[in-house]
């Protein structure tokens, strides 16, 4: 079994024990955060993700995380929605929006057909050498 290994908390940048992705302190903070996020929204469920930012004084980035990770789920809350990571969007599921998705998606298939195409020319300048 590997031992744990030593490195500094992405959150507050302390040396730490590596057992989870954040140091000790910063998971409890985390983990306080969520409590307050949590039970606003069992009292304030038809709140927006900056009102439940404001009233628990978590910052927008951390409530979406908590989105993405499972731990709220948002069919509970018709009105919480969170911004796209590319054009600010306002979503309520994955990490861009639909047209971000597909832009990325062409851009993609667009460069795999230029690789492709050069690829043929290459093949085809390296037969007639």
């Amino acid at each position: 079994m590997a031992s744990p290994k030593m490195g500094n908390c992405p959150r507050c940048k302390k040396l730490y024990l590596k057992i989870r992705d954040i140091c000790e302190e910063c998971y409890q903070k985390q983990e306080t955060e969520f409590q307050a996020v949590s039970g606003y929204l069992r009292e304030h469920k038809g709140s927006t993700l900056q009102e439940v930012s404001e009233a628990t004084e978590v910052s927008i980035a951390q409530i979406r995380q908590f989105i993405l990770s499972g731990r709220i789920m948002l069919v509970q809350f018709p009105n919480l929605t969170y911004p796209c990571e590319i054009c600010g969007t306002e979503i309520r599921k994955g990490r861009t929006c639909s047209s971000c998705t597909e832009t990325a998606k062409q851009l993609a298939d667009n460069l795999n057909k230029t690789v492709d195409e050069k690829k043929s020319y290459l093949r085809v300048m390296s037969e007639r050498i």
